[in-house]
């Protein structure tokens, strides 16, 4: 993960909080590499401190470009989640330590880019989304 560009050239608002974005968002993108017993190690995500954290974006334009580069060649599916079945996915997630909301994935999608406030551990994002 690489931090956003100085003086807020990503495309996250500065404004809307991780936490903010999941109370708000009606459903979820997730991307997982079959064949797959759907661990949270098999989701697009990345090892931090707090463990396994997932990418996970709010609506189809948040994930850009690279879409057709992490389908094609890499291999990931995109499973989309109503609030409710990504609430019940989370909850029995217990690998997952945390979130990032709506990253910017560059190049192939090999790397992302992200503010702080994209981040949100899980306990945290339970509770955003009503659980």
């Amino acid at each position: 993960m690489r931090p956003g560009a100085p003086g807020g050239a990503s495309s996250w608002s500065a404004a809307v909080t991780a936490r903010q974005a999941l109370a708000r968002a009606n459903g979820f993108l997730l991307f997982w590499r079959p064949p797959a017993r759907r661990a949270a190690g098999e989701y697009l995500g990345g090892r931090w401190d707090w463990g396994w954290t997932l990418f996970v974006w709010t609506n189809d334009e948040a994930v850009g470009p690279v879409w057709k580069d992490l389908v094609d060649r890499r291999g990931y599916v995109p499973q989309r989640l109503t609030r409710t079945d990504f609430s019940a996915f989370l909850d029995k997630a217990h690998d997952v330590g945390g979130l990032l909301l709506d990253g910017e994935l560059e190049g192939t999608g090999q790397v992302i880019r992200a503010e702080a406030e994209q981040l949100i551990r899980r306990d945290m994002a339970l509770k955003a989304l009503g659980g």
